[in-house]
């Protein structure tokens, strides 16, 4: 049993591996024109793309921009959020039951030892507050996040409810720069790229707020 269940683990990273390297060079367009094909069970096979590849890494924004262009802003919100929380649920699960060591040995690469030491505790208010602030700031790796808190003591109920928070402006922000994309000399697609610029200025105003002892620290350091 236990030899089946390590080659069962083989194949599918050899299946994971196989589908990063087929998708690495997607452009959204690409996965545009991909899912068009599909007909009317575009919006399903969207959804099923965005649950399943942010877990071997594949860019969100690329499947973002792609939902904007295929489907508009109104209706690819809509699929973006729910791919995007069964993907927060499916690298949550996979952190915390099935390659625990192996993400804990990721994160630890990624992460200074005071930004361990703050998620360890990650299980209470600020612990919440914390997810929601970093789901908000476009510039935090999505799939660092999700990995991330499947190692905290956060139950999933609490890890879904700040994620759901966290994700639906930043999900309204690129779906809507999917979605002028399509003319790209128009002023509406500019104003798409200034209200990505409005989401970072808040984010990092409200994290300064939130997080107080994070930024004097660094004012002590320089």
């Amino acid at each position: 049993m236990k030899g089946k269940g390590i080659l069962m683990g083989a194949l599918v990273l050899a299946a994971v591996g196989l589908c990063w390297l087929l998708c690495a060079r997607v452009s959204p367009r690409d996965l545009r024109d991909l899912l068009a094909g599909c007909g009317a069970w575009a919006p399903a096979a969207y959804i099923g793309l965005f649950t399943l590849l942010p877990a071997v890494f594949f860019p969100v924004a690329v499947l973002a921009l792609a939902g904007g262009l295929l489907f508009g802003l109104w209706a690819g919100s809509v699929y973006t959020f729910i791919g995007a929380m069964l993907n927060c649920a499916l690298m949550f699960l996979l952190s915390r039951h099935v390659g625990r060591e192996r993400a804990e040995r990721w994160v630890a690469g990624k992460l200074s030892p005071a930004w361990q030491r703050r998620l360890a505790r990650a299980g209470g208010r600020e612990g919440f507050l914390l997810l929601v602030v970093l789901r908000l700031i476009p510039a935090v790796p999505y799939n660092l996040i999700n990995y991330a808190f499947g190692l905290t003591p956060m139950s999933l109920g609490t890890y879904l409810i700040a994620s759901a928070i966290g994700i639906i402006p930043g999900t309204v922000v690129f779906i809507n720069i999917g979605d002028k994309a399509l003319d790209p000399s128009a002023p509406a697609f500019w104003g798409s790229l200034a209200l990505l610029g409005l989401l970072l200025g808040a984010t990092v105003l409200l994290g300064r707020k939130l997080f107080p002892d994070e930024n004097k620290k660094k004012g002590r350091k320089t």
